[in-house]
């Protein structure tokens, strides 16, 4: 793993309004401290598959489990799965849950993408502090792509990579015309886009 050029702080100040992402679940049919299984049909899950859990208005989450903290699946078969490492001590009523969303995976992968337009001395960018620029980038793109995996969002990554790519491209340029005319190694002073207005055609996500 590289450096990671936005972190979730950012993610949420530049790419992404706090209470917009939210995370789709579904209703188990029964989370039963006896035998110790949540019931839910087709659920999908694999062994390790992180889960969140949360009680719907007037429901109950079974003890000891608690909401907003991630668990991994343990799966029983399709219908059944069990919280790894926790043993129900009661049971539970109108309990959904979900699949907590990759956030520090999709971070990783737009820094990657950030570093496929860097000249190969510069990979990885030096820092943190990282040039805005970047990290504003890394941010909007990874909060486009996390709206989609939360099904909030229908459209395509290829618009917003696409001038992603064109801003990299330009603001690269910017740094060898710069270094070759000084010896500064420090991008952050070269980061001469790092602006709101160049973040993108489409500015922030809303």
């Amino acid at each position: 793993m590289g450096d990671v050029y936005a972190t979730r702080a950012d993610l949420f100040r530049y790419g992404l309004p706090r209470g917009l992402l939210a995370n789709p679940g579904r209703l188990c049919a029964s989370a039963v401290a006896a035998t110790n299984l949540f019931t839910l049909d087709g659920h999908g899950f694999e062994d390790g598959t992180p889960l969140l859990f949360r009680a719907e208005t007037g429901g109950i989450l079974p003890a000891p489990i608690v909401a907003g903290t991630i668990y991994n699946a343990v799966r029983v078969s399709e219908a059944t799965f069990q919280a790894s490492g926790v043993t129900l001590t009661a049971d539970g009523v109108s309990v959904v849950v979900s699949t907590a969303l990759p956030i520090d995976e999709v971070l990783e992968f737009y820094s990657r993408f950030v570093d496929g337009f860097l000249p190969a001395h510069r990979v990885p960018l030096g820092g943190p502090p990282y040039p805005l620029t970047v990290t504003a980038l890394v941010a909007e793109l990874a909060a486009k792509k996390l709206l989609l995996i939360a099904r909030q969002s229908s459209a395509t990554m290829t618009e917003m990579e696409v001038s992603a790519k064109a801003q990299l491209t330009r603001w690269v340029a910017g740094i060898i015309v710069r270094e070759s005319d000084s010896d500064r190694t420090n991008l952050a002073v070269t980061d001469a886009l790092a602006t709101p207005r160049d973040w993108g055609t489409g500015g922030t996500i809303p």
